[in-house]
């Protein structure tokens, strides 16, 4: 069983950003793995492999939240910026932590990145589909990466 499942109460309703999102939680699934597995280039790689899907959302979001003009925009991207930072911390930490350490480190992320779900891309969630219903022009191919919500 994967230390985190997706569930329908993270779903945006928006398919790419949740296809992404899912890729999150595969993510720290894979970090998990590591963790238990005591493999330290593992947990680094994987933590790597967070990173990186991550900023890669990241800017995939900021593009969408840009487009609807969304009102919280800065404070979402501020957000972005010092999750990244603080990931990077924690890699940081995780190459001279012991084990147990780094296991304590990759436990907070799971949990975090739910309620980043929840908690902060649940919210344009609507926006953005009002957005496509009522002031996209019918022929943009933004409406493609979101697909028909």
């Amino acid at each position: 069983m994967p230390y985190l499942a997706w569930s329908d109460d993270l779903d945006t309703r928006i398919p790419e950003l949740d296809a992404q999102h899912r890729v999150m939680v595969e993510h720290i699934n894979l970090l998990q793995a590591a963790a238990a597995s005591g493999e330290p280039e593992q947990m680094l790689a994987g933590m790597d492999g967070l990173i990186d899907c991550l900023r890669q959302h990241f800017i995939f979001e900021e593009k969408v939240l840009k487009m609807i003009d969304f009102s919280g925009f800065d404070d979402h991207s501020q957000t972005h910026e010092a999750i990244l930072e603080r990931l990077r911390e924690y890699r940081a930490r995780m190459e001279t932590a012991s084990i147990a350490e780094a296991e304590e480190l990759i436990d907070t992320l799971g949990p975090w990145v739910v309620d980043h779900i929840r908690h902060d891309d649940l919210d344009f969630g609507p926006t953005v589909r009002e957005w496509l219903r009522d002031a996209a022009p019918p022929d943009d191919p933004f409406k493609q990466l979101v697909g028909d919500t």
